[in-house]
C-alpha cells in the first residue's frame, strides 16, 4: 500500500491481517518520517509477528522541516527500534520458505524530470521551482530548500544503486559467485528481486483512467520517471511496487509486474485495498 496520508483522515489496518510474507509500504504515510514509522508500528500493534515490515520514504515523509539526510539518519535508528525496515537505497532479503528468497530493493527514486524527454526536463524543473510543494517543505540543510535539480541528482544515484543491486542479485543467483564488491550479501540460487520505490517508474502508471497525455507535463514529470529499460534488462526484477499515483496500477513491462495500491485522496473512491497481496 501507499499514499495513506493518515494526517488527512484515519485508516485502520485490516483485522485480521491477510496472509503475507512481507508488508510493503511505498511511502507517503504522513508528514514526517518518524511519524510515519510510529504510526505503522502502532497500527500493526505487533500483529505482523516476525514477518518484516518495509517502508520506503515518500516525498511527504520529508515534510518535517529537518534536513533530509538528518531525518534519514535519525529514523534508521528509530525504524530498527520499532522493528521496521527502512529502505532508502538499501535492500532486504526475505526467505520464501522454499530455500530461496526475495530481495526488496528500496529507494524513493525522486524523479529526473525527463519523462517527456531531456529537452522538456529543463522546462519541467523551471515550473517545479515555482509550483512544486516539495520546494518549501523539504530541506537539504538548515535554510536550504530541496530543489528540482537536487531531486534529479538523487534520481541518478538511486537508479545506479537499483541497477547495480539487481545485477548483483541476478549474477549470484545464477551461480556465478558473489563479487567482493557486490552491494548485497547473502544471495542464494533461485533468489529474485522486487524493487520498491515511491515515485512511479513509468508513465503507464499515471492517469490510469485517462490518457497519460492528459496530465499536465510538469506534474506528470514530478510523479514518474521512465526507467522501463531497467525492467527489460537481463537482471530485471520480478516486480516493481510504487506509490505517488492517484489510482491503482497493475501491468507488465517485459517480465516485470508493476503494481501500485494507493489510497485515493477523495472519500468514496473505492479503489484502495488495504489487504492487497502480490505474489512473486
Amino acid at each position: 500500500m501507499s499514499d495513506m496520508r493518515i494526517d488527512r483522515r484515519p485508516l485502520a489496518m485490516p483485522d485480521p491481517l491477510p496472509d503475507f510474507d512481507a508488508f510493503v509500504v511505498a511511502g507517503n504515510v504522513c508528514p514526517g518520517l518518524d511519524a510515519s514509522l510510529r504510526w505503522l508500528a502502532d497500527a500493526l500493534d505487533g500483529r505482523q509477528g516476525r514477518r518484516p515490515v518495509v517502508l520506503v520514504p515518500g516525498n511527504v515523509e520529508f515534510w518535517d522541516g529537518r534536513p533530509k539526510d538528518e531525518s534519514l539518519r535519525r529514523c534508521r535508528i528509530l525504524a530498527e527500534d520499532l522493528g521496521i525496515t527502512l529502505l532508502s537505497d538499501t535492500a532486504l532479503r526475505v526467505e520464501d520458505g522454499n530455500g530461496s528468497g526475495v530481495h526488496f530493493v528500496g529507494s524513493t527514486l525522486w524523479t529526473d524530470w525527463a519523462l517527456h524527454g531531456r529537452k522538456a526536463a529543463t522546462l519541467a524543473r523551471g515550473y517545479a521551482r515555482h509550483h512544486h510543494r516539495d520546494n518549501g517543505r523539504i530541506a537539504v540543510a538548515e535554510g536550504v530548500p530541496y530543489r528540482p535539480h537536487d531531486a534529479a541528482g538523487a534520481h541518478a544515484r538511486s537508479r545506479a544503486f537499483i541497477e547495480d543491486v539487481l545485477l548483483s542479485i541476478k549474477v549470484t543467483a545464477q551461480g556465478f559467485g558473489l563479487s567482493p564488491t557486490a552491494l548485497v550479501e547473502d544471495v542464494r540460487p533461485g533468489d529474485r528481486a522486487v524493487v520498491v520505490t515511491h515515485h512511479a517508474p513509468s508513465r503507464a502508471s499515471l492517469c490510469s483512467r485517462l490518457s497519460p497525455d492528459a496530465c499536465e507535463p510538469w506534474i506528470s514529470a514530478a510523479c514518474a520517471s521512465d526507467v522501463e529499460d531497467v525492467m527489460r534488462m537481463w537482471a530485471a526484477p520480478a516486480a516493481w511496487i510504487h506509490g505517488h499515483v492517484l489510482s491503482p496500477a497493475d501491468y507488465a513491462v517485459g517480465r516485470c509486474r508493476v503494481v501500485a495500491n494507493p489510497r485515493p485522496r477523495t472519500i468514496g473512491t473505492d479503489t484502495f485495498d488495504p489487504a492487497f497481496v502480490v505474489e512473486v
